[in-house]
């Protein structure tokens, strides 16, 4: 098994991204985001969200999930919520961790790992 890991820290509005080399490939591999702190600097309401996604393997844009809302786009923007975890072949993966609102900040990871 190979592994790559990267932290990812993100500020009220501003989206952090971060790609991943895929460990030994181009190869099939399993890839996921995970938020693990959520500083809500005021309060945690309506206006917060926290969001982490693949957008892209090997440049290529990931499927929308979600979309409208107060938090999101139209259907095809690009603001919208991409997949969360996936298996595919490939040789990069793109992650996305945002901090939606004015009053929030966030940690997660971006996790690829591969089974030769």
């Amino acid at each position: 098994m190979a592994a790559t890991v990267r932290e990812m820290f993100s500020l009220p509005n501003v989206p952090t991204t971060v790609t991943i080399i895929v460990p030994g490939g181009p190869a099939v591999f399993l890839a996921w985001g995970t938020v693990t702190w959520i500083d809500s600097t005021i309060n945690f309401d309506r206006d917060n969200a926290v969001a982490i996604d693949i957008t892209a393997v090997n440049g290529i844009r990931t499927l929308t999930r979600l979309s409208g809302g107060d938090h999101l786009g139209d259907p095809g923007a690009f603001i919208n919520l991409h997949e969360g975890a996936l298996v595919r072949f490939g040789q990069t993966v793109t992650f996305r961790l945002r901090a939606i609102g004015p009053d929030i900040n966030c940690f997660g990871y971006g996790i690829v790992i591969t089974n030769p």
